[in-house]
């Protein structure tokens, strides 16, 4: 990975990153390249290589960047409105799954993650695992105030999501706002 301290380093990888997005949002996951990356990030193909293993790898760090970190976690906004707090975490699947830029990027990781181990380890390790400890503080602290069922945290998360996600990349169905109120209601009643 390039040097924060360095500018030129932070400045190329950044390049990297949002050429790696366009690309796939333009031509699809299949059609990216390492050298279609470096050559829209204006680097040599040599320094996507010395930082990513793989246009995956590329394309997952772009995607950790920008809407992982921000969407994913489930927030407390504080009001002792638990279901409001998780229609927005919801809804944030929903806004980012119907973004034209980060649809194919997240269809196109999670497709090549099925056939390289290597991408779906880094998928759970650097992706699922800490976002899931996040997220289920905040599911087991809303059960504890007796906000939420008193069911298994990791399969309230499940069903809360499983919905949006299977209907992102196997249904092909509408994923939107109106659909994730009736996960979420049916989920909690």
């Amino acid at each position: 990975m390039p040097d924060a301290a360095n500018p030129r380093a932070a400045r190329s990888r950044s390049a990297i990153l949002q050429a790696a997005i366009e690309l796939c949002a333009e031509h699809g996951f299949a059609a990216v390249t390492m050298e279609a990356i470096a050559t829209r990030a204006a680097v040599g193909k040599p320094t996507v290589y010395r930082w990513w293993r793989s246009k995956s790898a590329v394309l997952l760090d772009a995607l950790l960047e920008i809407w992982a970190a921000p969407v994913v976690p489930m927030t407390d906004s504080g009001e002792q409105d638990v279901v409001a707090d998780l229609r927005r975490w919801l809804y944030g699947f929903v806004d980012t799954f119907n973004d034209p830029t980060l649809r194919p990027v997240i269809v196109g990781v999670l497709g090549a993650a099925q056939l390289d181990p290597e991408l779906k380890a880094a998928i759970r390790e650097r992706v699922h695992a800490p976002l899931r400890a996040g997220n289920q503080t905040c599911l087991v602290a809303a059960q504890r105030a007796g906000l939420l069922p008193a069911i298994d945290p990791e399969l309230l998360e499940d069903s809360l999501v499983a919905p949006l996600w299977y209907r992102l990349l196997v249904s092909d169905e509408p994923v939107d706002r109106d659909y994730a109120d009736a996960v979420l209601a049916a989920v909690l009643h």
